[in-house]
């Protein structure tokens, strides 16, 4: 393939598609990466302009594209390690890395693509949210054919199995600031106002398993009925742009109930004491 049939294939997945200078990764014109175009012709007409760039890397402005790109690195670090022993924890295949357009950087790591469909938010952008893996939703990421100092990046799967991003992409995009960072406030907490906003305009996608949990403990510590509680959390659900599975859903109500009444317990045996 020719450098042209990669730019038309990630143009036509909604890519915006910048120019760099040869061997390198960045674009030195004023505004940099975001001279991208999501058209052949627009990007055709400003390599008029900057002829320098006409035998450059390619680049894709992750922060126009509905794009979002699990980078791991392999240079600095072992983030393939990272990554499987994070899928073995949250019970996920370490093979699903390889269910999406992947290719191999010059440095040799790897870039999982996925697509995010319209009116879907974004996963959080999170640079080393596990060792040596970052999730890309809002910076410039290198693509194949690009040469830097005569290592390629090159696609190791084809374009065509480019895939929508899983939830797993948005749990490991939370992971940095829920669970893997002690000092930063975790997702999970919400004031009485974000719930009933929940209520409002549902769960969040990447947030909805900890927005429902959260609702539903606010609920029961109010000592709402818990059928009541289940009503409210289906009608949030039924809100939100991504509602949850009906069976993930009451997984997530029996969880809080279960809490509730063995805080409940603890209250009691401590009262009688």
């Amino acid at each position: 393939m020719g450098k042209w049939d990669y730019i038309k294939q990630y143009q036509e997945a909604g890519a915006y598609v910048f120019m760099a200078l040869p061997n390198q990764k960045h674009n030195a014109v004023d505004g940099g990466f975001h001279n991208s175009f999501n058209s052949g012709d627009e990007l055709e007409g400003w390599l008029t302009q900057h002829p320098e760039y006409q035998d450059g890397n390619l680049g894709i402005d992750l922060s126009k594209s509905n794009l979002a790109v699990i980078d791991i690195d392999k240079h600095k670090h072992n983030g393939m390690k990272s990554i499987s022993a994070w899928f073995k924890a949250h019970d996920i295949s370490p093979e699903t890395i390889q269910d999406t357009y992947v290719e191999r950087t010059a440095t040799g790591g790897l870039h999982g693509f996925y697509l995010i469909p319209t009116g879907r938010e974004k996963p959080k952008h999170v640079i080393n949210v596990i060792d040596g893996v970052d999730v890309l939703t809002n910076t410039a990421v290198t693509v194949a054919p690009s040469v830097i100092d005569n290592n390629n990046y090159r696609a190791i799967t084809p374009f065509e199995t480019i895939q929508e991003a899983p939830e797993w992409v948005y749990q490991l995009a939370n992971y940095h600031s829920s669970t893997n960072t002690p000092h930063t406030k975790q997702t999970s907490r919400y004031n009485n106002i974000d719930r009933w906003l929940m209520v409002k305009n549902g769960f969040e996608s990447g947030q909805r398993n900890d927005q429902a949990m959260s609702l539903a403990g606010y609920l029961f510590a109010l000592d709402v009925e818990p059928q009541s509680i289940y009503d409210i959390l289906q009608i949030t659900n039924e809100r939100s742009n991504e509602p949850l599975p009906h069976d993930e859903l009451g997984k997530v109500y029996m969880s809080a109930r279960k809490r509730e009444e063995r805080k409940r317990t603890r209250l009691n045996s401590y009262g009688r004491d």
